[in-house]
């Protein structure tokens, strides 16, 4: 488990690498294929979907509560993925009750298989670009999912095919596209997204590397805007609990 850049979470841990969403941009699939043939990585396939038993143990060696962004490297609810392996997975979160799980999908999301809901200490995300609508039947799930925390990242933020209903979520995140060769936001898709999530009153979380690509300029104070939902508190009683 590692200290991550990341600005709105402490921690990632990859106790399942890889998925098939095949996202040309997709940063987890860049390195896996540079670690081909280490650090657990398949030499002829080292982005297909694996589980890391190794690695569960991770979260109950941080005593300090922390929120962990948890498959950064992978897709939880790929097809290839086993409901097994989630099931161990949630065993931990359940004995390292004092973290918050943040688990972001680009898939259908898939109840607990063996359990009649999510660990209160999950909060659970759709990952939307925008660059199809792909998002359709994840974000429908999501909403209809026992997760007590909802939230949908908007990055990397490329294309125009959003969702204009963010009933039931409790979080947004905006952010760039980064790295060699990333593209530019357009700032009307930007805009549009950003009047959405306030017409909800959703908390936003804007992330730093879009703030440079905004110009300054009065209305334009929202990039400013670093945002957890005040359930995220309420949360953080339920997981000392």
């Amino acid at each position: 488990m590692n200290i991550t850049k990341i600005e709105w979470t402490d921690y990632s841990w990859n106790p399942i690498t890889g998925c098939n969403n095949g996202c040309l941009y997709c940063y987890a699939k860049k390195m896996a294929t540079r670690l081909k043939g280490r650090s657990g990585y398949d030499k002829e396939a080292p982005f297909k979907p694996t589980f890391h038993p190794q690695r569960l143990g991770q979260p109950l060696t941080k005593t300090k509560q922390s929120m962990i962004f948890t498959c950064s490297m992978g897709d939880f609810f790929d097809i290839e993925v086993k409901s097994s392996w989630r099931e161990d997975i949630y065993n931990v979160m359940d004995k390292a009750k004092w973290h918050a799980y943040q688990i972001l999908t680009k898939q259908k999301i898939i109840e607990p298989e063996f359990r009649d809901k999510f660990p209160k200490n999950v909060w659970l995300g759709v990952s939307i670009d925008g660059t199809s609508r792909y998002w359709e039947e994840p974000l429908e799930t999501l909403k209809k999912s026992s997760a007590i925390m909802k939230f949908i990242s908007f990055e990397p933020l490329l294309g125009n095919f959003l969702p204009d209903d963010l009933t039931g979520i409790d979080w947004a995140i905006i952010g760039a596209q980064s790295g060699v060769g990333a593209k530019s936001v357009d700032q009307k898709i930007v805009k549009r997204v950003v009047d959405l999530i306030s017409s909800y009153d959703i908390p936003l979380f804007v992330k730093p590397n879009i703030r440079g690509q905004i110009p300054k300029n009065p209305g334009s104070e929202w990039v400013l805007r670093e945002e957890f939902p005040q359930s995220f508190y309420r949360a953080r009683k339920i997981i000392e609990a």
